[in-house]
């Protein structure tokens, strides 16, 4: 027997790990420059949630993060309340209602299907050899599942206080929305990008993230959503360049080629972004991970379209 079996044990990374589910609504409206973020989680055996919702306007940004009470009932409801923040699922892949109201600002987004929703699990289906989601986030493939839809949004923003105080905004723009559940724990991922890219005639999720315990092992995983289905990529690669603000890259291309072979060039101009928000997603600890969200505009080098991206940075920092 060694000699250290004999003392207390380390405690296994795995044992950081927990059931969350999650639910993040993405909306920009750079017409009228007014950007939403809607995040919530759950997790229902440690019988806690957290909520936060961030609003800009014209430079004005109105943030709010917090520890709430597990939504109950919570298994199979139709609508969740997560204090500030409830989420009204109205048509399933279809039509949801996001709405926020505190002593700040009153929200409410009508987000609507824009393409079909997708499972990131086909990724695994379709390169069985690569690195999947929940092999990272869960160390297993299966034990995590993950969706996202490019979504149209309306609705109405109503100030309370600052510098727009009595304004109410109606808006519409574009949207997303991401939807995980499954084992995981945020602060064991070491880096990632997160994006999504809303076309006048296509969508992608492209994302790539690196874990502490395999870093180097990196997920790639992604789609392109077309109005008649989704199609599964089968190489990507992303590169940041030049510096930006705020430790922003420049500019992050994004290479990609379809389960069909097509292969898309996707230049975000992060550089230049009209919003740039931070996401609350989970109460800190000692460390804390913390994701930048840029709202800005890109370019598809293979087709000549304009689009709106939110290209999401992450990355593991010390609180």
């Amino acid at each position: 027997m060694l000699l250290h079996e004999d003392y207390p044990h380390s405690v296994p990374t795995r044992a950081w790990l927990r059931w969350k589910e999650n639910y993040f609504w993405v909306f920009m409206d750079p017409d009228r420059d007014i950007c939403c973020l809607a995040h919530c989680t759950a997790e229902p055996t440690y019988d806690r949630a957290f909520a936060s919702f961030t609003v800009l306007h014209k430079g004005q940004k109105i943030i709010s993060g917090k520890e709430v009470p597990m939504p109950s009932p919570f298994e199979h409801a139709k609508t969740l309340h997560y204090g500030d923040l409830t989420i009204d699922f109205v048509k399933p892949q279809a039509e949801f209602v996001v709405e926020y109201e505190d002593d700040k600002v009153a929200a409410k987004l009508v987000f609507t299907r824009r393409m079909h929703l997708f499972d990131f699990q086909a990724c695994a289906d379709v390169n069985p050899d690569w690195f999947s989601i929940s092999e990272n986030t869960a160390f297993e493939r299966n034990s995590f599942r993950h969706q996202g839809q490019c979504m149209n949004a309306t609705g109405n923003v109503t100030f309370k206080s600052g510098d727009f105080a009595g304004t109410s905004i109606d808006v519409d723009g574009s949207g997303y929305r991401d939807h995980s559940w499954g084992m995981r724990n945020d602060q064991m991922t070491l880096d990632h990008n997160w994006s999504f890219f809303n076309f006048p005639s296509m969508g992608f999720h492209l994302m790539r993230v690196r874990n502490v315990i395999r870093p180097e092992s990196r997920t790639a995983e992604g789609y392109i959503a077309l109005p008649e289905g989704n199609e599964v990529i089968k190489a990507l690669e992303i590169d940041n360049v030049g510096d930006g603000p705020e430790g922003m890259p420049d500019k992050v291309i994004f290479r990609t080629t379809t389960l069909s072979g097509k292969p898309y060039t996707l230049v975000a101009d992060v550089g230049n972004a009209f919003a740039r928000l931070p996401l609350h997603s989970q109460k800190p600890g000692a460390k804390v991970y913390l994701n930048v969200e840029n709202m800005c505009r890109v370019h598809c080098e293979e087709t000549g379209e304009q689009g709106l991206a939110n290209v999401e940075i992450g990355a593991l920092k010390d609180a």
